[in-house]
C-alpha cells in the first residue's frame, strides 16, 4: 500500500491531491516566486538557517514581502518529515507571490507558501565512482540580471538546458554566461581543480550563491587547499585536473567529460574525492549524526 502524501500549504498538512491552488496564483500564471531544495539526512535538514536566509534574499530581490518566518518553516518541515515517515528527504519550499493576474503585481497580495518531502534515493555510489559528464549548451547565464543569482520558480532555462543536455546524453547541462566563460550548471555550481588549486566562478559571473558551494569552500580551508573565485574558460576546463559539481542533494558530485571529451584523467579525482569526505564530515558532525 503506498502511502498518502502529506504537504504543507499556508500553516495546513493535508494530502497532497487534496490541495487546491487559485488558477490566478501567479506561481502558476508568471512563475512569480523563489524555491529552496533541500536534504533531510536522518530527519534533520542540512543547513536550513542558510537555505531560509537565501530564501528571504531572492524574496527581497523579487519584491515580495513574505511574512514566513524561520522558526514558522521548521516547524513545518518537522512536522511534514514525521507525518509522510521519511527521514532521508529531498525537501523543496515554494514560495508565491499571491493571487492576482497581469503583468504587474496587484498591491496587497498576500504570499503563500507550500512545503514538500520524498524520499531521497536519487544518486548511488556508482554515481559517484563513474562521475558525471556535462554538455555545453547553447543558452548563456547573464551576469547582469538578478534572476541568476535566485531560485526563482521561471525554472525555464534551466529546464531547457537539461532538454539540450539530454539530446547529448550527458548528465548535466553546462551553461556559459553572455561573456564566455563558464558559469554553472542547470542545477549545479562547478568547480575545477588545477595544480591542487581549486577554482570556482565568482558570484557575479552570473550564478546561484549555492549552499553546497559555499561548504565546499569553507572545507577547502579547512584542508589547507587553495581556493579562489575565478573565470574560466571551457577550454580551461578541459584541461583541468579534476573537475566536480555541487548542489544540495547530490553533494559533491565528480565530473569526467565535457561534450564527450575528458576531463583530466576522465575518472574522479583524488582531491575531488577527499572534498566529498570533508563534506559528509561537516554534515555528519553538524547534524549530530554517527559517522
Amino acid at each position: 500500500m503506498v502511502m498518502e502524501r502529506i504537504v504543507y500549504y499556508n500553516g495546513d498538512l493535508l494530502p497532497a491531491d487534496k490541495l487546491a491552488i487559485s488558477p490566478f496564483n501567479r506561481g502558476l500564471l508568471y512563475g512569480d516566486g523563489v524555491f529552496e531544495t533541500l536534504r533531510a539526512y536522518g530527519g534533520r535538514v542540512f543547513r536550513l538557517n542558510q537555505h531560509i536566509t537565501r530564501m528571504h534574499e531572492g524574496l527581497q530581490v523579487l519584491r515580495i514581502e513574505s511574512q514566513s518566518n524561520a522558526h514558522d518553516i521548521k516547524r513545518a518541515i518537522n512536522e511534514l518529515l514525521n507525518r509522510n515517515k521519511v527521514s532521508e528527504a529531498a525537501l523543496r519550499i515554494s514560495v508565491f507571490r499571491g493571487d492576482g493576474e497581469g503583468p504587474e503585481p496587484p498591491e496587497g497580495l498576500q504570499p503563500s507558501i507550500l512545503i514538500s518531502a520524498k524520499p531521497f534515493n536519487t544518486y548511488g555510489e556508482q554515481d559517484y565512482a563513474k562521475g558525471f559528464s556535462a554538455h555545453l549548451v547553447s543558452m548563456r547565464r547573464s551576469s547582469y540580471s538578478p534572476l541568476s543569482r535566485i531560485k526563482s520558480l521561471n525554472y525555464l532555462d534551466n529546464i531547457l538546458a537539461r532538454l539540450e543536455a539530454r539530446e547529448h546524453n550527458a548528465q548535466e547541462a553546462l551553461l556559459l554566461n553572455t561573456l564566455g566563460w563558464v558559469a554553472e550548471g542547470a542545477t549545479s555550481n562547478i568547480f575545477i581543480i588545477k595544480d591542487k588549486i581549486l577554482i570556482t566562478p565568482p558570484v557575479d559571473a552570473g550564478i546561484l550563491p549555492g549552499i553546497t558551494r559555499a561548504a565546499v569552500l569553507e572545507i577547502a580551508d579547512s584542508l589547507d587547499l587553495q581556493a579562489r573565485e575565478e573565470t574560466f574558460s571551457p577550454e580551461e576546463l578541459l584541461r583541468a585536473d579534476e573537475a566536480f559539481l555541487t548542489n544540495s542533494l547530490m553533494e559533491i558530485m565528480p565530473l569526467v567529460m565535457l561534450n564527450e571529451k575528458k576531463i583530466g584523467k576522465g575518472k574522479p579525482g583524488p582531491l575531488t574525492e577527499l572534498l566529498r569526505q570533508g563534506y559528509r564530515e561537516l554534515v555528519n558532525k553538524e547534524l549530530q549524526l554517527p559517522a
